[in-house]
């Protein structure tokens, strides 16, 4: 019997590994599984085999370096290590050998062959390659080795920007969340105190309109703290609307209807087109009301006084049948035009992402109305997940000469799905 004869066998595919599992232990032998290059090369710095097997084409640190790194260490110099693997192009064995592999074996495993093939190895049984291609195989090893460098320098070049994105995206929320918290709170707080100094006179008269700030204030928080748990409902896919057969064209109405003060108060001309019989759709009326209002807020912010906003609904949709080449009769689109500033083209790609401001955080200032006013940078985030969640499609491009377009395209009917809606009613 081999009860103490213990084999390492670094394989990142799970079946491979059991299945050789049930046959080496079937024999007497101990079987201790690495699913990856770097947790093999730690049980061999801790522990002794009597041979190492390892999958030439396991993803991260392929077979050909952990080999090369296996038998650079002392006491694994005389351990038997061999290649096993499906791989069968050219040199490949060739390569498993000059790398630092005694042998090499392909798959599929044969369970009747395998255990002796397994013996020779650990007795000591070893694989040559021919003096006159030692030179040539070197050279193709030393060329895949800084190939595959150069590969994951590229790759953590990449994840470092992204890191550094992240991190930025980090700071601007606690800059943006600590802003647009704050400024609210102080108004309530401020405003409470007056209605509170019962010796100003003066002030007992205003009492209606200080309530009112203070009434508006408050939703502000309440629509943040909103907000944030709708990305979160968002981001761990818990259903949360309710379906029903809604008309886009009133909802669009009453977003306009409620905008109303604002554009006024900004002078921009607004406007709103139907183009078609336009029919119902099933929606969560109340989650399509905060994307059209996001989205329109939005264009508010980045349209300069006495500039323009062109609301359009069409049906059917052409740009679905352009874009993704659905039938068209299936989907109304929604467009929301403007005059504003437009959208730096590094940003289009990025502009739904969360806490993403196109001007710079450092000039960012409270509103929810003002030109180039800020916010928490979530409300395009939370817009194109509802229209997600909705099966349709939200995007922006720059407008002709100069602003912005935002497309957001919903399906008349959404398949009945449990992962995304709380509760359908027709």
């Amino acid at each position: 019997m081999n009860t103490k004869k213990t084999i390492l066998y670094i394989e990142d595919d799970y079946n491979s590994r059991l299945l050789l599992k049930k046959i080496v232990e079937n024999h007497g032998y101990k079987l201790v599984e690495a699913t990856d290059g770097f947790s093999g090369l730690e049980l061999v710095e801790r522990q002794n085999f009597d041979l190492i097997l390892l999958d030439i084409n396991i993803i991260g640190m392929n077979g050909y370096e952990i080999a090369t790194r296996i038998k650079s260490i002392e006491k694994c110099r005389n351990t038997p290590l061999v290649a096993i693997t499906a791989n069968l192009i050219k040199n490949t064995k060739d390569i498993a050998l000059i790398s630092g592999c005694d042998g090499y074996l392909t798959k599929p495993i044969v369970p009747d062959k395998i255990i002796n093939l397994l013996e020779e190895y650990i007795h000591g049984k070893k694989e040559f390659i021919p003096p006159d291609k030692i030179t040539e195989l070197m050279r193709e090893y030393n060329i895949q080795l800084v190939s595959h460098l150069e590969n994951e320098i590229k790759e953590l070049k990449r994840a470092n920007e992204e890191l550094k994105e992240i991190d930025k995206l980090k700071s601007n929320f606690i800059s943006l969340a600590s802003h647009e918290l704050r400024t609210p709170l102080m108004t309530i707080i401020g405003y409470i105190g007056l209605l509170l100094n019962k010796k100003n006179d003066e002030t007992l008269k205003q009492n209606n309109k200080l309530l009112q700030i203070v009434e508006r204030n408050a939703k502000r928080l309440e629509k943040i703290v909103k907000d944030l748990f709708t990305i979160s409902l968002l981001e761990n896919k818990i259903p949360f609307m309710e379906i029903r057969n809604i008309n886009p064209v009133l909802i669009i109405e009453t977003v306009i209807e409620d905008l109303k003060l604002i554009f006024m108060e900004r002078s921009i001309e607004y406007k709103l087109d139907i183009y078609g019989d336009i029919p119902y759709i099933e929606c969560d009326e109340e989650k399509i009301t905060q994307v059209l209002s996001n989205v329109i807020r939005n264009a508010i912010k980045y349209t300069e006084d006495n500039g323009k906003i062109l609301v359009k609904i069409n049906y059917p949709s052409d740009r679905i049948k352009e874009k993704f080449g659905h039938d068209r009769n299936n989907y109304i689109e929604i467009l929301v035009e403007d005059t504003g500033i437009g959208i730096p083209e590094n940003k289009l790609s990025k502009i739904f992402d969360k806490f993403t401001e196109i001007q710079n955080i450092e000039n960012h200032h409270t509103s929810d109305f003002e030109f180039m006013g800020g916010g928490m940078g979530l409300g395009l985030s939370i817009s194109k997940g509802i229209v997600e969640r909705h099966n349709g499609y939200i995007w922006a491009e720059n407008n002709q000469p100069k602003g912005a377009i935002f497309v957001i395209i919903l399906p008349l009917k959404i398949s009945e799905d449990v992962n995304n809606y709380a509760f359908i009613s027709k």
